[in-house]
This record gives structure tokens, sequence and C-alpha cells, in this order.
């Protein structure tokens, strides 16, 4: 597996491979309605494309994950954070390892934390592979801490 930069000429193979994702029954007009409550929808990629704080996982030409995240600045009297918007992945060491790229991104940017939010589609998951501290509608995690696997 190796992982990328996030880039805008991911943003159609990521897309397409999220409306992949879906029912197969569901048909190309309700895929592209779907689409527009999604993280993943068109603006909002091109949109983390540009920032250099997403990335993308690839096995081979194909992809198997990517995290959208964006910096936040003076967020609950922190100086500097990352929130950790939405992670997609075909297996949990795909997640785990997007994940944890992120929050090592974090570190050496020298960010004091990463958000996410606890009603996220794959904030269990976070919440389960990292240490976290829980505040309100979201937890974050610490970039002075890192996971060692």
């Amino acid at each position: 597996m190796e992982i990328k930069l996030f880039l805008e000429e991911h943003v159609d193979a990521v897309y397409d491979y999220e409306k992949t994702q879906l029912p197969m029954d569901m048909g190309d007009i309700q895929k592209e309605m779907v689409s527009w409550d999604k993280p993943w929808r068109k603006e909002s990629l091109e949109h983390y494309s540009k920032l250099g704080w997403s990335f993308i996982a690839f096995e081979g030409d194909r992809i198997v994950g990517y995290v959208l995240g964006q910096t936040v600045l003076f967020f609950n009297n922190w100086t500097q954070t990352l929130w950790m918007e939405h992670l997609s992945f075909q297996n949990e060491e795909v997640g785990f390892q997007l994940a944890d790229t992120i929050v090592r991104w974090a570190k050496t940017k020298h960010l004091q934390k990463v958000i996410v939010n606890r009603d996220s589609d794959r904030a269990a998951f976070v919440a389960e592979s990292f240490p976290k501290f829980q505040e309100g509608g979201f937890f974050h995690l610490s970039t002075t801490k890192l996971h060692e696997g």
C-alpha cells in the first residue's frame, strides 16, 4: 500500500470510488443525488485537494481509501487544529494507516490537536485505534502521543 498526498488529479477517481461503494441497484441519477449530502461530493473533494492536509491510499493503481482534513485556527482555545472530516477505507489496516498518517502529518506541522466528529462514519474506528479525549460533539487526538504500531 502506498499513501500519497490527495491532489486535484485524484478528485475524479475518489468520486468514482465512492460511487462504486453505493448499492449496486441504485441508478446513476440516484447516486448523483446521494453524493450531494456526502463529504465526498465533487466541490468538497476539489476544496480538500488544494489544502495539503488530505491523503489517499493506493494498492497499485487502485484506490483503497482516503482521508479528508483541513486546519482550523483558534478552535476550543487551541491555536492550530487539524479537523479530520472524513475517513473512507476498504479494510481496517488501510483505515489505521490513513488516520495515523494524518495525525503524524499534524505533528510534523506543529499542530496541537486532530479533531474528529463523534458522529462521523468512521469515528468509532478512529476512537478504538488511537488514544483520545472527548469534549462535547467531538473527540480529539493528541499530536504529542502517537500510536506505535
